[in-house]
């Protein structure tokens, strides 16, 4: 960690020399504030959402309408976090499938993108009195090959009945 200010500052877990604005397919996870359990809870492997956790889901459903270039190919919203698939600028060295995008000058950074969206849950939580918190940042990883896509979209298809198993579950079977 660097100092600004004369305060600790967590520097930047992006790539330097890659555009977050470039065409690819990114894989994003992004957290509830202390991972805290308010979007849904899981039972029998499937998971039911709660308020706050509908919300996410149709604000993520609608991140292809506020960008003419990005579409959502996966995800799955999770009792404390939600994973996405976040395709931007269509066609390109790594697209393993044709999508419907064109290239754009207007288009979306990723970090923006998510920015965009956590906000939006926010607002939208918050106007309906639901006290509810996002982490401050998100974590990426750009897949560059079919074989990650493939790997992501098994990863989230199974996210919800590997609940009980995951590390993020504050609240695991004791079985």
């Amino acid at each position: 960690m660097i100092r600004f200010q004369n305060r600790y500052r967590i520097e930047s877990t992006r790539l330097a020399d890659w555009d977050y604005g470039s065409r690819g397919w990114y894989f994003a996870t992004i957290c509830t504030k202390h991972r805290k359990c308010s979007l849904g809870y899981a039972v029998d492997g499937q998971i039911i959402l709660s308020d706050a956790g509908l919300i996410a889901e149709t604000e993520m459903r609608s991140i292809p309408r506020h960008y003419e270039n990005v579409i959502v190919d996966r995800y799955v919203v999770m009792p404390n976090h939600v994973h996405a698939i976040i395709v931007i600028g269509g066609v390109h060295a790594y697209s393993p499938v044709e999508t419907r995008l064109a290239a754009s000058p207007t288009h979306g950074q990723l970090p923006s993108i998510v920015g965009g969206y956590k906000a939006g849950v926010s607002r939208i939580c918050h106007a309906h009195g639901l006290g509810f918190a996002w982490q401050a940042r998100f974590h990426d990883h750009i897949l560059r090959s079919n074989a990650s896509v493939d790997a992501v979209r098994d990863y989230i298809d199974h996210n919800p009945q590997n609940w009980l198993l995951d590390p993020e579950n504050p609240s695991p079977a004791a079985a």
